[in-house]
């Protein structure tokens, strides 16, 4: 089985648009994009947020508990097999990527604590139906949610009411 990895703040526009879009990836210039998935059961590492330091444009790869926290929640969703897949190694051989560019992947990804070995990557949009679960994480555990009533609270619900001191 493999996911596709996202946060909080991404999951919104997924499900508005009902697919799972293509994109290009930053360390390979030249390469098409892809919706990019992992065979790792708990989280991608490389999946988590990216914070830039302004003064010195240092990129700081967030852990999964700040981009939990500070992005909205992580959410994976698992699609069907039949979803036309090549492994991350095919991907850069395919596309003729740089070899500098490769490696230097391969370095931040173990650095990150994440393995180029794990990923798939497929050249088209994975539409909605051939999504087969949709998780977010729990602090412990994943859970399978259903659609935007599980992610977004009902403001009405007296909980979420405002009400007047005094």
């Amino acid at each position: 089985m493999f996911w596709h990895y996202t946060t909080g703040s991404r999951i919104d526009a997924i499900f508005e648009s009902g697919k799972l879009a293509p994109r290009s990836p930053s360390w390979a210039p030249g390469g098409d994009p892809a919706v990019w998935f992992s065979t790792n059961d708990v989280w991608e590492p490389s999946a988590n947020c990216a914070f830039e330091r302004p003064s010195t444009r240092h990129r700081l790869l967030g852990t999964k508990e700040m981009t939990d926290l500070l992005c909205d929640g992580l959410f994976r969703i698992s699609v069907r097999s039949s979803v036309g897949v090549v492994t991350w190694g095919q991907y850069c051989h395919e596309m003729n990527l740089a070899s500098r560019n490769v490696e230097a992947c391969r370095r931040v990804a173990a650095i990150e604590g994440s393995h180029p070995g794990r990923w798939l990557a497929c050249l088209g949009e994975v539409k909605a139906s051939e999504w087969l679960s949709v998780e977010r994480w729990y602090g412990h555990h994943w859970g399978v949610i259903e659609g935007l009533t599980e992610i977004l609270p009902d403001w009405s619900e007296p909980a979420f009411q405002l009400q007047a001191a005094g």
